[in-house]
């Protein structure tokens, strides 16, 4: 059951609890269990969008994130892969009560060695076994609700949420995490296992400084995001526009394309992560900047001077070498047309007549990066090394440029850009990780009009010697 232009004037008419769907229905019950009159969702609240006419679902859901942050009570239907689903379930063994069962019949003696006092221990010992609650990790942020990209913003934006699953009730708010097993609060930490994801209320409360809120917070609600399942890879955007909303609002800052104005420099450090085997990732429907995340598909992770994620970097050793000249302001209707003017040192590399040339072995990104790797992210293998000429497959990584390309087809070129964003401030930090990072670009018409193909980092301190800042175009 849907609200469509067809089905409109049958659910006007009225309907009885019965016609609705198993999710729908139980939603209904705890609702009215709740005391409450009102339920809005989203099926049934909304015109569904249809080839002819999507009107109604561009109004409306341009209102998703006022809609859920001014809700009393978000209901997540958690074990439920579709309407029918449900909310409530019978749970298997309900009928048992559930505590600490004995091992043996009577207590065993112990000797503590006259600390019994000291330490107030009872010598009288009967070991018991107490099942542990179910995981929050694996009944919420884990299940078939938890994997859609659309999911994650209503969660993030929502003052409260009861996930119903079949194992129970679980439900969280700005102050805790509880559930039917624990309904005092979760006794484990589970904001450092769900990535520390938080409310919109708790974000805003904890990070009294903008560009910290857009920086690290953003960026790690987004590589989480990108992990996420999105039946249109079209709607990456969308998806993730609601939570966007109350923090340009909150921070007064300019929204891009995905990016912030105020970090878009340094947030323009992203890569592709490690795809499944023989999965071949090809660029994101929708004709987005290639600057943007959101352009491709798939998991991305993105370079930081944070300690929160690359514990062992130090941000007073490194500094951020290009600029933002100019970006194109958007109306939010054609971010296709979103274009960048930076300022920043360059190399073009014409592989095969340099003194830099493609191994064709494969390494791990982290020797580049030497202990600085990122906590919290499965980075793979780098797609091709740029080194100078020594023995064939022979790479010295201080004299090498590691790139990670975005897509398949953008591996095959000519010729290519190594284009700084980021670099270490003294030459004694060899071994200390990378030296330069950017992005690895493709020309496109004219001489400074670029489209990005990659990311790249090095440990080559020479690698820009003799090149000066200019401006260039990416589109």
């Amino acid at each position: 059951m849907v609200l469509t232009l067809d089905s409109m004037p049958s659910l006007l008419a009225g309907f009885s609890d019965a016609a609705l769907p198993k999710t729908f229905k139980d939603a209904v019950w705890i609702t009215r269990q709740l005391g409450k009159r009102y339920l809005w969702i989203d099926s049934l609240c909304i015109i569904q969008p249809t080839a002819e006419d999507n009107s109604d679902w561009t109004i409306e859901g341009s209102k998703m994130s006022d809609i859920y942050r001014n809700s009393w009570l978000t209901i997540a239907a958690s074990s439920a892969s579709n309407s029918l689903g449900g909310c409530l379930f019978g749970r298997l063994g309900s009928e048992f009560e559930i505590g600490p069962a004995p091992l043996f019949e009577r207590a065993i003696r112990r000797d503590w060695e006259g600390e019994d006092n000291i330490f107030d221990r009872n010598p009288d010992w009967l070991p018991t076994v107490r099942p542990n609650p179910p995981s929050w990790v694996n009944i919420v942020q884990n299940s078939p609700l938890g994997s859609r990209a659309w999911v994650l913003q209503e969660r993030i934006l929502s003052r409260r949420t009861l996930y119903a699953s079949v194992q129970g009730f679980f439900w969280e708010c700005a102050e805790k995490r509880a559930s039917v097993y624990e309904p005092l609060g979760c006794s484990f930490d589970y904001m450092f296992r769900d990535n520390g994801l938080q409310t919109i209320n708790q974000l805003l409360a904890e990070e009294q400084q903008p560009e910290s809120l857009l920086a690290f917070r953003w960026r790690r609600i987004i590589e989480y995001y990108t992990r996420l399942r999105l039946t249109f890879e079209s709607d990456r955007l969308p998806a993730i526009a609601g939570l966007a909303k109350p923090l340009g609002i909150h921070t007064g800052d300019t929204y891009l394309v995905g990016h912030w104005e105020t970090t878009l420099c340094s947030s323009l450090l992203w890569f592709r992560l490690a795809d499944e085997e023989g999965v071949e990732v090809q660029p994101a429907e929708g004709g987005l900047p290639s600057w943007s995340w959101a352009a491709m598909p798939g998991a991305i992770k993105f370079t930081s001077l944070d300690s929160r994620d690359y514990p062992t970097r130090q941000m007073d050793d490194y500094q951020m070498v290009a600029t933002i000249a100019s970006y194109t302001r958007l109306d939010g209707r054609v971010p296709q047309h979103a274009t960048l003017k930076v300022t920043g040192r360059h190399r073009l590399v014409e592989l095969g007549q340099t003194d830099l040339r493609i191994l064709t072995i494969r390494k791990i990104i982290s020797d580049f990066w030497a202990e600085h790797v990122p906590t919290s992210a499965d980075i793979g293998q780098l797609d091709a090394v740029l080194t100078k000429p020594y023995e064939d497959e022979f790479c010295d990584d201080k004299m090498s440029v590691g790139i990670i390309y975005d897509a398949e087809e953008r591996k095959s070129h000519e010729e290519l850009v190594l284009f700084q964003i980021l670099s270490a401030l003294r030459n004694d930090l060899a071994a200390a990780g990378a030296r330069h990072e950017g992005l690895v670009l493709r020309r496109r018409g004219s001489a400074k009009r670029f489209e990005r193909i990659g990311f790249f980092t090095s440990q080559y301190w020479g690698l820009f010697d003799g090149t000066e800042p200019e401006t260039v175009e990416l589109i």
